[in-house]
């Protein structure tokens, strides 16, 4: 039974909650990801962004100009106040299946996956397409 450490990208690639809005739309592109797991200064947990979270609160790809309040821009918009914070995750014993079944049921394209507390990887729908036609990276 092929388990989600087998098929997970690792390390996990996360950013601060407090990281404002146009770095994180700019370390996305960096890692070429489409979602990022957001940790607290302890490192835990607290939430997660996606693409389609930071594109719903701006203008522009190129430009965050909307404002968010009568006195704050986008560009000083810290990323926690928009991630997602009930954050589905997964053990990397899990097997793979529960993955597909998790992503199916919540309509999400990937989750972190998480041992004793910490983050230890990611697992996405491309993870789960590569299980299945045996293609490792």
């Amino acid at each position: 039974m092929d388990t989600v450490q087998q098929w997970m990208s690792q390390p996990a690639i996360t950013v601060s909650e407090t990281m404002v809005l146009p770095a994180v739309r700019e370390f996305m592109q960096e890692h070429h990801v489409r979602r990022l797991p957001v940790v607290d200064a302890a490192g835990r947990l607290v939430g997660i962004v996606t693409e389609g979270d930071i594109n719903r609160v701006s203008d522009s790809h190129v430009t965050d100009v909307r404002d968010y309040n009568l006195y704050h821009r986008i560009t000083d918009l810290p990323i926690g106040e928009i991630m997602t914070r009930d954050v589905i995750s997964i053990a990397p014993d899990a097997p793979v299946r529960e993955v597909a079944r998790l992503l199916l049921e919540h309509r999400i394209g990937g989750v972190p996956v998480v041992a004793t507390g910490q983050i230890v990887g990611m697992i996405t729908e491309v993870d789960v397409f590569r299980m299945v036609v045996g293609v490792h990276d």
